[in-house]
């Protein structure tokens, strides 16, 4: 398998630890796609097989891969071919809203998210908390959204950050007995903007004074470690900002030729101090001060908001809005670590599932073992034309010389009411299997109901039509020929087959799932109407699409057969019941009164009771007597009978 990875920034963040992981414990093959050119020539010259995105190279590498897996939606524009897995791990998970919580999206940034979201087979997530905010922000099918926890976070308890600082800043730092990591989250990208964009200094505040941060740094022997988000430091470009020698700056360019990824440098850190970004949660893992650096707080909530009401609760530690607030937070911070301790475990119970690591092992489990959900199906329009022949159907065929007017089906403009009016000499047949009374609704929306029920009600009462009200009928020759003979499936069948509409007992059908666990329960045929939701649920309920030809093979498969149907419609004799019996098959039926009695029919009073006469039909399934007394009955009710008891009275 070809795993490839494409993070922002590059070769970092999630995607780059569950390459790490990979490359580590597996034998799969991997590769990136890299969006910064300057990046691309040293990972190839470490042997990194890899190729810049959005290029014929780029391309060509994600169209060999099974597996694309990401961290953001800046990849919008990457082609998939069918069979590809695109895996989405997301970058973070803080408290801002975003993209599809702002009534005032864009249109076209809303359909480029969708289109892109389409594309993605799975995201992985770090909490049940995060499925449910992030597919809503995203409009993603959370059911494609998995809660396995952020695979760059394994690290943050385990790396060695001081070793790992020494890396970026050689002995610069060892003077230090306090570090403070300042990360603030951006004000501005492709799709939305929020908070003072522009500041003549990296902590936006307007009464700042750097002496006084020298002193304070000075006073408690602190150095501030600042790393702007990759999209604010185009806010910041080119600026010169008046900082004290206490003060050091981390970039992604620093981390990238050192090999190294933030998280792995968080437990150096004695405060963070930081405002809306996602990074905050990552360094809670430790239980060490926050200080919330929030001097654009109104603007930003007026702008952009937050995903939770209560945001306070989600921000455990000091809240500064000016440089006085910011000094005073640090100062308690060094003073009392632990002073917002329980406030901070409380967000972590709330936001996080996982916090001891491992993350990336899930994550690799549930891409290995994913399987998409079952594809939308669409409505089928069988209310224009029935895919299983209609009774109407049937009968006409042996008809050949009267004019039958199918219930079921549109009714043609040459049998329109005044149609039948103008020619009193035609005499016209119409076939229907419902029996409708006062509080019929007007509108059938089952196979076998009258569709226009008030064309119905004006021909009752005309002299050259008349109305046949059938309760079932077969083909009898077609069921009960050598070509149902069948090739013995792997598991005991119990089934329907015809067609599958809203008159299915659907909690019958449940039950009998549940039960009959080690048998397989197929419902073949055609689907009239909405897919029903109860085909789904359990993994021994099959689907079986299937035409009126192929219903006698698979008919032959079942031990038992089933007839569950539900309210009016058990007052009315179906045909796939004699098909059943022209197949030989015992029926198990709820409880329909008017079904002919035989050994080989079970209607049931309950649920209960249809599961026992299940049991006991299975127990007579190879008895040749059953299969001759249902076949029997299902040969009295041949189409070529029906018609000739029509024409007899």
């Amino acid at each position: 398998m070809l795993f490839v990875f494409m993070s922002q920034p590059d070769f970092a963040c999630n995607p780059y630890a569950l390459y790490a992981y990979i490359r580590d414990h597996t034998e799969h093959e991997t590769a990136w796609i890299i969006k910064k050119t300057e990046r691309y020539l040293p990972l190839k010259e470490q042997g990194i097989r890899c190729a810049l995105y959005n290029t014929l190279a780029g391309n060509q590498l994600i169209a060999e891969a099974d597996y694309v897996v990401m961290n953001s939606y800046t990849f919008m524009d990457i082609p998939k071919r069918d069979g590809q897995i695109f895996v989405n791990l997301w970058h973070g998970s803080g408290i801002k809203a975003h993209d599809y919580y702002n009534y005032d999206m864009s249109p076209n940034q809303a359909k480029r998210l969708s289109d892109f979201f389409e594309k993605v087979d799975l995201m992985c997530v770090h909490s049940l908390d995060d499925r449910f905010r992030l597919s809503a922000m995203l409009h993603y099918d959370i059911r494609r959204s998995y809660v396995t926890g952020q695979p760059r976070l394994d690290c943050v308890k385990t790396a060695n950050g001081k070793s790992n600082l020494k890396k970026l800043f050689s002995d610069k730092l060892d003077p230090y007995e306090h570090l403070i990591f300042f990360t603030p989250s951006f004000r501005a990208n492709m799709s939305s903007h929020s908070g003072t964009i522009f500041s003549d200094n990296i902590f936006r505040l307007s009464d700042y004074d750097d002496t006084r941060l020298n002193d304070l740094l000075e006073k408690n022997r602190a150095a501030l470690v600042y790393k702007l988000h990759p999209i604010e430091q185009t806010a910041f470009a080119g600026r010169v900002f008046d900082l004290n020698d206490h003060c050091f700056e981390l970039t992604d360019e620093m981390l990238f030729d050192a090999d190294l990824r933030y998280d792995e440098l968080l437990n150096a850190f004695d405060v963070m101090i930081s405002d809306y970004s996602s990074i905050v949660f990552d360094f809670l893992l430790l239980n060490r001060p926050v200080v919330y650096l929030l001097p654009d707080y109104e603007e930003y909530t007026s702008e952009r908001g937050f995903v939770f009401r209560n945001i306070d609760d989600y921000m455990p530690g000091e809240k500064a809005f000016d440089f006085n607030g910011l000094l005073r937070a640090l100062e308690n911070s060094f003073a009392d670590p632990m002073r917002h301790e329980k406030e901070r475990q409380a967000v972590l119970r709330y936001r996080f599932d996982y916090t001891e690591g491992g993350a990336a092992k899930r994550c690799f489990d549930t891409i290995m073992n994913f399987e998409p959900p079952k594809p939308y199906v669409e409505s089928t329009d069988t209310h224009t034309e029935l895919k299983m022949p209609s009774s109407a159907q049937h009968i006409a065929k042996l008809l050949l010389n009267r004019d039958v007017i199918d219930s079921v089906r549109e009714i043609p403009d040459r049998f329109s009411v005044e149609n039948i009016k103008k020619h009193p000499d035609n005499t016209y047949l119409y076939v229907t299997e419902e029996i409708p009374d006062e509080l019929r609704r007007l509108t059938g929306i089952s196979s076998n109901e009258i569709r226009d029920i008030a064309y119905y009600y004006d021909i009752c009462d005309l002299s050259n039509v008349q109305i046949m009200h059938v309760q079932g009928g077969v083909d009898y020759g077609f069921f009960s020929g050598e070509s149902a003979s069948p090739k013995k499936p792997e598991r005991p069948r119990i089934g329907f087959a015809g067609v599958i509409d809203n008159r299915i007992y659907f909690a019958m059908v449940q039950c009998i799932c549940e039960v009959f666990s080690d048998h397989d329960i197929i419902f073949a045929g055609e689907i009239y109407g909405k897919y029903p939701v109860w085909l789904d649920g359990f993994e021994n309920l099959h689907f079986i699409e299937a035409s009126y030809e192929e219903l006698p093979a698979i008919i032959a498969t079942f031990d038992v057969a089933i007839l569950p149907m539900f309210g009016r419609h058990r007052r009315m004799i179906p045909n796939e019941f004699y098909q059943f019996l022209a197949c030989g098959k015992q029926v198990v039926a709820s409880d329909m009164t008017i079904l002919p009695d035989s050994p080989a029919v079970y209607p049931s009073i309950s649920v209960s009771e249809s599961v026992d006469h299940i049991k006991e039909a299975l127990q007579h399934k190879e008895d040749p007597e059953y299969k001759e007394t249902a076949m029997k009955l299902a040969k009295e009710h041949d189409w070529s009978e029906v018609v000739s008891k029509l024409q007899a009275e």
